[in-house]
């Protein structure tokens, strides 16, 4: 059975608290049973595990009995914007093809639970979605949310010439069912063998007028390393950055890490050499994360994004940021904004 304790942004569980409280869920019942508040929830830099974001999924569900496929109207919050540098590579993509690939390659940036594939035959191209994994409760919503946000962010790239598109689900037709013709602008069909979104193949090789192939390699670049610094390290490693993230407001201090675990900060220092780390080194990768997904999927102004990761002022963190990343934090976010 699979497991939901791998990390993401704190985004989506704010789209979906904001869904709740709009129609009229309490914020605190949203995040039962997550260990988020509003601190956290309010803070760009929070991380949090796939789990608590089912359990807020859950919660939704249970506050909204009366809301017909919730699923269909978190989805229609997830476009392009809301993804940081995922979306920015997308939104940049030369062809649809190049997007459709960054967003399977990199697909860990995203906020599905169900795992998608890519398949071509005939004049069509599918994006595949196997919710096989999802425990029963959530499965329906899961779905939903992530066939409405594939079609939201397939549009945006596509634009116009997108003029409808095919979808089927292999659930039977719910009792909401004619609400999927409100969200879906084409065929509708249910019970069938495969969660799928399709359109046709011959848009795949159309050039974006938008796109910019430099921007989207560059962009390409930094998913790959912004997966490689989300993902869990072992060990001493991963217990360190673990209480770096946790630290409200955050602090980069060794002997309090340290004795968080019981330990000295010789002997902290001398485990992490063990695993060929250090943890000066720890600290520049949560840095170097949070600053770019808060300069690309925040408004926070350079000044605030330093306070916030504890530089001394704007100046020291711009010159750290050009020294890790071999850029400015305002030529980051200017181009993803040109994206």
């Amino acid at each position: 059975m699979k497991t939901w304790d791998f990390c993401r942004s704190v985004t989506s569980v704010q789209i979906l608290v904001a869904l709740g409280v709009e129609h009229g869920a309490k914020q605190s019942a949203l995040l039962l049973n997550t260990g988020l508040n509003q601190q956290s929830l309010n803070n760009p830099e929070t991380i949090v595990e796939a789990s608590d974001e089912l359990m807020v999924i859950r919660n939704l569900i249970r506050e909204l009995p009366d809301l017909a496929g919730v699923g269909l109207y978190a989805g229609e919050r997830y476009h392009l914007s809301v993804y940081g540098i995922w979306g920015f590579a997308l939104a940049s993509s030369p062809t649809t093809r190049k997007a459709v690939e960054l967003s399977q390659t990199y697909q860990e940036l995203t906020f599905v639970f169900s795992g998608f594939t890519v398949e071509e035959t005939g004049e069509y191209v599918s994006l595949v979605f196997d919710n096989s994994d999802l425990p029963a409760d959530v499965a329906l919503f899961s779905i939903e949310r992530e066939i409405q946000a594939a079609m939201l962010i397939i549009r945006e790239i596509v634009g116009p010439q997108l003029t409808e598109e095919w979808v089927t689900f292999r659930h039977a037709p719910p009792p909401h069912h004619e609400l999927y013709q409100r969200f879906f602008r084409g065929r509708v069909d249910f019970s069938a063998p495969q969660n799928a979104l399709i359109f046709p193949r011959r848009l795949l090789d159309e050039p974006r007028m938008v796109g910019n192939d430099t921007t989207a390699s560059l962009l390409d670049k930094q998913c790959s390393e912004l997966i490689a610094k989300r993902s869990a390290r072992k060990g001493v490693s991963g217990k360190v950055r673990d209480i770096l993230l946790r630290q409200k407001p955050m602090t980069m201090d060794m002997e309090l890490v340290a004795e968080s675990l019981c330990m000295t900060s010789r002997t902290l220092r001398r485990k992490l050499d063990a695993e060929s780390t250090s943890f000066r080194q720890l600290v520049d990768e949560i840095r170097m994360t949070l600053a770019e997904e808060m300069l690309t999927g925040t408004r926070l102004s350079v000044e605030q994004i330093a306070e916030r990761l504890c530089y001394a002022d704007a100046s020291s963190f711009s010159q750290a940021f050009k020294r890790m990343s071999g850029q400015t934090p305002g030529a980051l976010r200017k181009r993803g904004t040109a994206a």
